[in-house]
């Protein structure tokens, strides 16, 4: 009963975020004055909507990595995200509000609904996630896997920007706009990360865990060149199998990555070029 009540709030959530979109988009203020486009006021619209737009995406994607980790929801979730949809669903409102009038008060009161929105949504990815894993190190990679593990997530961040838009406005307004980018791109970069660890053994992921910032960099990186030299030898299958053995050595020489690892890591990689090439 409760998988089924949790895959009508994925439903409801996604058809309400899209609702919220179109909304958005389609209450931007045009001005036309005796037949003439007043295109410096169309283009800042644009360029509002965009910030919100990014906002709400971004917001959309972390929500859909959330409820993925979960196959039930409790009652207390069901009601947190039904408040969260509603604050949500003010953002066209305020969304025209800064496009009409841009300044102090209008981009502070945005401000603050993306903080209340942030914060219960981040209220019930904890409760999730907490609610499903009980080790510490697991449950700290599937927060940067949804959330990246960038300063710019924090809500401190957001308080000094309302306090900025106080003073500047249009400089908070920006940042409202660059948040949302670079927490996507950031997330992606940890759930790519969360991927490889997820087809891991145990004692694997554990060590992947206690690796340094700098090490687990240059094992994306290790990762990363040998997905595209296996790309670039996509029809050969003797560099393929050159570019694995190269890989395969180098991930247990300098990550201690295990043969049942290893073995996972090639399974999956099989059956993605078997895909790849029934498509072609």
């Amino acid at each position: 009963m409760k998988a089924k009540l949790k895959e009508r709030l994925d439903v409801f959530a996604d058809a309400v975020i899209a609702i919220i979109i179109t909304i958005m988009v389609m209450s931007l203020p045009l001005d036309i004055h005796n037949g003439v486009v007043d295109y410096a006021q169309l283009f800042k619209s644009i360029g509002i909507y965009l910030v919100s737009f990014c906002f709400i995406a971004n917001l959309w994607y972390q929500h859909a990595l959330v409820f993925n980790e979960a196959e039930t929801v409790a009652n207390r979730v069901v009601v947190f995200d039904l408040i969260l949809l509603f604050l949500m669903s003010l953002m066209p409102a305020f969304t025209r509000l800064i496009t009409t009038v841009t300044n102090a008060d209008s981009v502070m009161l945005y401000g603050g609904l993306s903080l209340l929105i942030s914060f219960i949504f981040s209220w019930i990815s904890r409760t999730i996630i907490q609610g499903k894993y009980t080790d510490k190190a697991a449950m700290t990679q599937i927060y940067k896997s949804i959330f990246g593990s960038t300063v710019w997530n924090s809500w401190i961040i957001y308080i000094i920007i309302i306090g900025l838009g106080y003073f500047y406005p249009e400089v908070a307004l920006g940042l409202y706009f660059f948040i949302p980018l670079w927490s996507f791109f950031s997330h992606s970069r940890e759930q790519e990360e969360f991927q490889q660890m997820d087809q891991m053994e145990v004692q694997d992921q554990q060590n992947f865990l206690a690796l340094p910032v700098a090490k687990k960099r240059d094992f994306r990186h290790l990762i990363r060149n040998y997905q595209i030299q296996a790309r670039h030898a996509s029809n050969d299958r003797n560099q393929q199998h050159a570019a694995w053995v190269k890989f395969s050595e180098q991930a247990k020489s300098e990550f201690g990555i295990s043969d049942g690892t290893l073995a996972k890591w090639m399974k999956v990689n099989n059956q993605g070029r078997n895909r790849h090439q029934s498509k072609q």
